[in-house]
């Protein structure tokens, strides 16, 4: 009897930790092994139960505890919980106790996404999202933060490194009512206006500049929207234009690097009238310089990054644009776009120097050839005119690759005032060519095509 009671004593842990083994998908539907994602380990302990998942090779994706087995969210979890990304870094960490639950998501980068906190029937949550995550290039922004108390959103804040430091807080009553808080590099408040109605009210607006975060401009408004100071700052710190007025009669004043005086322009009933205009990038440097003249454009120059002329446009007497001479980073003169009644006419009209080379060709009012190159400045896009009247053109991929070459042809269509328009195109892949066919007013008539990405358009 003796043996027997513990023989009965010695099977008992082993019920109490008997494993579970299952194969599940990427949202935890159980599945085969040939399709799984993770598999499960899921062992009894008391009146809950300890789920383990993992990823096929054995690394541990998820640690956590639950009365039942089949669990749907988080909101079913008790105690600690944590999931992993696959290197092994923390994803989600959090505790749920006495019925309140709290936790937090991370990024890759071991950065915090997400703060949740829910008490009862009440919920806080922190959502944080990261300029790099939506980057643009040549532009740069604050990271955002969003504090909601259930459901509704509560506060914004936009800041770069230092949430205690340069930003902008944004507190709101509801969607038409919302105070704004600027503060400088040091966090020290320098002003706010309120949104009231969806209209703005009178107080203090401030420009920044990103990386790192420095402040570029303060700007105060009355009551009626009018501007009545407004300081500009490069990126030293030190004073690049002063403006002063009731909004009607207005002068600004611009300095150079050095703080000496370059310029004034007033304004009249609210428009730029006599004098020069000055502006700067989001990196502080030099972007335009305009003349103005009896409230006219008389002139205007833009600026490559080294402080060298790009663009020079001259204007004519009845204020349309006459010329515009392009400039290479060295100061040589690059090419000119002569305009006829406003309207391009001769020449070249390049979209931006400092980037890349595209350009589109004019002869006697007629655009005769294009060139596109994308942000990485490689070749997408190639199109001329041909002396027999058809346009020839040629797509490029990512690499540089030709995807495509094609001419399109008009015709006189007798059943319509319109013409016809006919693409006869050959369509390459890995240099070789893979299809061809003709397309009549956007419709295929022979032959077969891949469409790939958004340059295709193009054809």
């Amino acid at each position: 009897m003796k043996k027997l009671l513990l023989l009965f004593l010695s099977i008992i842990p082993l019920c109490f930790w008997a494993q579970e083994k299952i194969y599940i998908d990427g949202v935890g539907n159980p599945t085969t092994k040939e399709k799984a994602k993770f598999y499960r380990i899921i062992s009894q302990q008391a009146d809950r139960y300890h789920i383990k998942d993992f990823f096929l090779d054995g690394k541990l994706q998820m640690d956590a505890y639950a009365t039942k087995k089949d669990f749907r969210s988080i909101e079913e979890f008790v105690g600690k919980f944590s999931f992993y990304f696959e290197d092994g870094k923390i994803e989600i960490q959090g505790e749920e106790k006495n019925g309140t639950l709290s936790y937090k998501v991370y990024d890759p980068k071991g950065r915090i996404n997400t703060y949740y906190h829910k008490e009862g029937e009440n919920t806080y949550i922190e959502t944080y999202n990261y300029a790099d995550n939506a980057y643009v290039k040549g532009k740069k922004e604050f990271n955002v933060v969003y504090y909601q108390e259930n459901a509704k959103v509560k506060k914004r804040i936009q800041y770069e490194e230092d949430l205690k430091k340069a930003r902008i807080e944004s507190y709101y009553e509801d969607e038409d009512n919302v105070l704004l808080k600027y503060y400088d590099e040091k966090g020290k408040l320098i002003g706010s206006r309120a949104v009231k109605g969806s209209e703005a009210q009178a107080g203090i607006e401030v420009e920044y500049y990103h990386a790192p975060t420095q402040v570029k401009a303060i700007t105060q408004w009355d009551a009626k929207g009018n501007i009545i100071d407004d300081k500009v700052y490069y990126r030293s710190g030190k004073l690049f234009s002063h403006r002063k007025g009731d909004g009607k009669d207005t002068t600004i004043t611009f300095y150079d690097a050095k703080g000496k005086k370059m310029s004034e322009l007033t304004y009249k009933q609210g428009e730029p009238y006599q004098g020069i205009a000055y502006s700067l990038d989001n990196e502080g440097l030099l972007e335009e310089k305009t003349i103005y003249k009896f409230g006219y454009i008389e002139q205007s120059f833009s600026y490559y990054k080294n402080g060298n002329i790009k663009q020079r446009t001259d204007y004519s007497i009845h204020h349309e644009i006459d010329k515009i001479t392009y400039y290479n980073k060295n100061k040589t003169i690059k090419g000119e776009l002569l305009f006829k009644d406003g309207v391009c006419y001769n020449g070249y009209l390049y979209n931006d120097l400092e980037e890349n080379d595209s350009y589109i060709l004019y002869k006697d009012g007629e655009f005769v050839e294009i060139k596109q190159i994308d942000e990485n400045n490689v070749l997408r896009y190639y199109k001329e005119k041909q002396k027999n009247g058809q346009m020839k053109a040629e797509i490029y991929n990512e690499k540089g690759e030709k995807s495509y070459i094609y001419t399109i042809t008009r015709a006189k269509n007798d059943n319509s005032e319109e013409e016809d328009l006919i693409i006869d195109f050959v369509q390459y892949e890995n240099g070789k060519e893979i299809n061809k066919g003709i397309i009549k007013n956007k419709i295929l008539q022979q032959g077969s095509i891949k469409i790939k990405n958004k340059w295709d358009d193009n054809m």
